[in-house]
Protein backbone atom coordinates (compact mmCIF):
# COMPACT_ATOMS: atom_id res chain seq x y z
CA UNK A 1 0.00 0.00 0.00
CA UNK A 2 1.00 3.52 -0.66
CA UNK A 3 3.06 5.65 2.32
CA UNK A 4 -0.28 8.13 1.48
CA UNK A 5 -2.89 6.58 1.91
CA UNK A 6 -4.87 9.02 -0.05
CA UNK A 7 -2.91 8.34 -2.77
CA UNK A 8 -3.69 5.65 -5.19
CA UNK A 9 -0.05 5.14 -6.80
CA UNK A 10 1.38 1.69 -5.50
CA UNK A 11 4.81 2.05 -7.10
CA UNK A 12 5.43 5.61 -5.56
CA UNK A 13 9.41 5.91 -5.38
CA UNK A 14 9.33 9.73 -3.41
CA UNK A 15 6.62 9.64 -1.16
CA UNK A 16 4.31 12.81 -0.36
CA UNK A 17 1.72 13.79 2.21
CA UNK A 18 0.42 16.94 3.31
CA UNK A 19 -0.75 18.23 7.07
CA UNK A 20 -3.05 20.38 7.57
CA UNK A 21 -3.51 23.29 10.70
CA UNK A 22 -5.73 25.62 11.45
CA UNK A 23 -4.39 25.88 14.92
CA UNK A 24 -0.76 27.78 14.31
CA UNK A 25 0.74 30.03 11.92
CA UNK A 26 3.97 29.06 9.29
CA UNK A 27 6.30 30.86 11.62
CA UNK A 28 5.18 29.37 14.28
CA UNK A 29 5.27 25.84 12.96
CA UNK A 30 8.52 26.21 11.67
CA UNK A 31 10.31 27.55 15.19
CA UNK A 32 8.76 24.43 16.93
CA UNK A 33 10.60 22.29 14.15
CA UNK A 34 13.75 24.43 14.69
CA UNK A 35 13.85 23.85 18.59
CA UNK A 36 12.87 19.91 17.92
CA UNK A 37 15.95 19.86 15.93
CA UNK A 38 17.95 21.62 18.49
CA UNK A 39 16.91 19.09 21.05
CA UNK A 40 17.09 15.66 19.06
CA UNK A 41 20.64 14.06 18.45
CA UNK A 42 18.84 11.33 15.84
CA UNK A 43 17.80 14.42 12.95
CA UNK A 44 19.87 16.39 11.48
CA UNK A 45 17.40 19.65 10.00
CA UNK A 46 18.56 22.86 7.71
CA UNK A 47 15.73 25.60 7.60
CA UNK A 48 16.23 28.06 4.69
CA UNK A 49 13.00 30.45 4.19
CA UNK A 50 9.91 28.51 4.78
CA UNK A 51 11.92 24.99 4.01
CA UNK A 52 12.95 22.67 6.11
CA UNK A 53 15.79 19.51 5.13
CA UNK A 54 15.78 16.73 7.83
CA UNK A 55 17.72 14.08 7.30
CA UNK A 56 19.49 11.18 9.36
CA UNK A 57 23.01 11.94 11.05
CA UNK A 58 25.61 11.13 8.55
CA UNK A 59 27.62 8.41 11.35
CA UNK A 60 23.78 6.38 10.80
CA UNK A 61 23.49 7.00 6.90
CA UNK A 62 23.80 4.41 4.07
CA UNK A 63 23.41 4.74 0.44
CA UNK A 64 19.63 4.50 0.43
CA UNK A 65 19.17 6.58 3.38
CA UNK A 66 16.18 9.23 3.26
CA UNK A 67 15.70 12.79 3.43
CA UNK A 68 12.80 14.70 3.77
CA UNK A 69 11.68 17.98 2.84
CA UNK A 70 9.50 20.40 4.64
CA UNK A 71 7.34 23.01 3.05
CA UNK A 72 5.71 25.17 5.92
CA UNK A 73 2.92 28.02 3.99
CA UNK A 74 -0.15 28.77 4.21
CA UNK A 75 -2.74 26.90 1.90
CA UNK A 76 -3.80 27.82 -1.68
CA UNK A 77 -7.21 27.48 -1.29
CA UNK A 78 -7.93 28.69 2.27
CA UNK A 79 -5.37 31.65 3.64
CA UNK A 80 -6.55 30.62 7.20
CA UNK A 81 -5.11 26.89 7.01
CA UNK A 82 -1.26 25.92 7.41
CA UNK A 83 0.09 23.61 4.96
CA UNK A 84 3.27 21.85 5.91
CA UNK A 85 3.84 19.33 2.77
CA UNK A 86 6.22 16.81 2.84
CA UNK A 87 8.15 15.13 -0.08
CA UNK A 88 10.32 11.58 1.21
CA UNK A 89 13.21 10.58 -0.89
CA UNK A 90 16.59 9.76 -1.26
CA UNK A 91 19.15 12.03 -1.04
CA UNK A 92 19.49 14.74 -3.43
CA UNK A 93 22.70 13.11 -5.13
CA UNK A 94 21.16 9.18 -5.38
CA UNK A 95 17.76 10.46 -6.75
CA UNK A 96 20.01 12.19 -9.36
CA UNK A 97 21.77 9.47 -10.24
CA UNK A 98 18.54 6.87 -10.18
CA UNK A 99 16.72 9.43 -13.28
CA UNK A 100 19.90 9.58 -15.09
CA UNK A 101 20.26 5.78 -15.43
CA UNK A 102 16.36 5.89 -16.07
CA UNK A 103 16.74 8.17 -18.87
CA UNK A 104 19.58 6.90 -20.34
CA UNK A 105 18.24 3.49 -20.38
CA UNK A 106 14.72 4.75 -21.67
CA UNK A 107 16.78 6.65 -24.58
CA UNK A 108 19.05 3.72 -25.42
CA UNK A 109 15.40 1.47 -25.26
CA UNK A 110 13.83 4.21 -27.69
CA UNK A 111 16.41 5.26 -30.46
CA UNK A 112 18.05 1.70 -30.37
CA UNK A 113 14.69 0.18 -30.83
CA UNK A 114 13.78 2.34 -33.11
CA UNK A 115 16.56 1.71 -35.36
CA UNK A 116 16.17 -2.00 -34.94
CA UNK A 117 12.66 -1.26 -36.39
CA UNK A 118 13.20 0.45 -39.14
CA UNK A 119 16.16 -2.35 -40.33
CA UNK A 120 13.57 -4.92 -39.25
CA UNK A 121 11.29 -3.46 -41.81
CA UNK A 122 13.66 -2.88 -44.03
CA UNK A 123 13.96 -6.66 -43.89
CA UNK A 124 18.46 -5.72 -42.99
CA UNK A 125 20.15 -6.65 -39.65
CA UNK A 126 18.07 -7.24 -36.78
CA UNK A 127 20.93 -6.52 -34.15
CA UNK A 128 19.40 -3.45 -32.83
CA UNK A 129 16.01 -5.24 -31.95
CA UNK A 130 17.87 -6.56 -28.72
CA UNK A 131 17.99 -2.79 -27.36
CA UNK A 132 13.88 -3.45 -26.91
CA UNK A 133 14.27 -6.41 -24.35
CA UNK A 134 17.46 -5.41 -22.67
CA UNK A 135 16.50 -1.87 -22.26
CA UNK A 136 13.11 -3.09 -20.68
CA UNK A 137 14.56 -5.35 -18.39
CA UNK A 138 17.69 -2.62 -17.27
CA UNK A 139 14.35 -0.65 -16.55
CA UNK A 140 12.83 -3.15 -13.93
CA UNK A 141 16.20 -3.84 -12.28
CA UNK A 142 16.66 -0.35 -11.98
CA UNK A 143 12.76 0.73 -10.60
CA UNK A 144 13.24 -3.05 -8.47
CA UNK A 145 16.77 -1.71 -6.97
CA UNK A 146 14.78 1.74 -5.94
CA UNK A 147 11.72 -0.39 -3.75
CA UNK A 148 14.80 -1.95 -2.21
CA UNK A 149 16.28 1.13 -1.50
CA UNK A 150 13.07 2.20 -0.51
CA UNK A 151 12.73 -0.77 1.86
CA UNK A 152 16.01 -0.44 3.33
CA UNK A 153 15.60 3.15 4.47
CA UNK A 154 12.38 2.89 5.53
CA UNK A 155 12.85 2.45 9.50
CA UNK A 156 14.38 5.90 8.92
CA UNK A 157 11.83 7.14 6.94
CA UNK A 158 9.36 6.82 9.56
CA UNK A 159 11.59 8.40 12.05
CA UNK A 160 11.61 11.23 10.30
CA UNK A 161 7.69 11.18 9.96
CA UNK A 162 6.98 10.25 13.62
CA UNK A 163 9.98 13.72 14.39
CA UNK A 164 7.80 15.73 12.80
CA UNK A 165 4.85 14.94 13.61
CA UNK A 166 6.18 15.23 17.27
CA UNK A 167 7.85 18.39 16.63
CA UNK A 168 4.86 19.58 15.55
CA UNK A 169 2.47 18.88 18.54
CA UNK A 170 -0.69 19.81 16.99
CA UNK A 171 -3.91 18.11 18.09
CA UNK A 172 -5.51 19.98 15.27
CA UNK A 173 -3.64 18.22 12.34
CA UNK A 174 -5.45 16.72 9.24
CA UNK A 175 -3.49 14.53 6.88
CA UNK A 176 -4.67 15.14 3.17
Amino acid sequence: MAFNTHNTDDIEIRPRFKLLSSSFEPKEFLEKIKNAISKDITIVGKIAGDHIFLSIPENEQHFWSPAMEVVVAKDYEDEEITAIRCLIGPKQSVWMMVMFLYVGVGAMLFFGGMYGLVRWSLDNGTKFLWFIPIGIILELIIFLATKWGQKKGRDQMLHLVSFLYHSLDDESLIRE
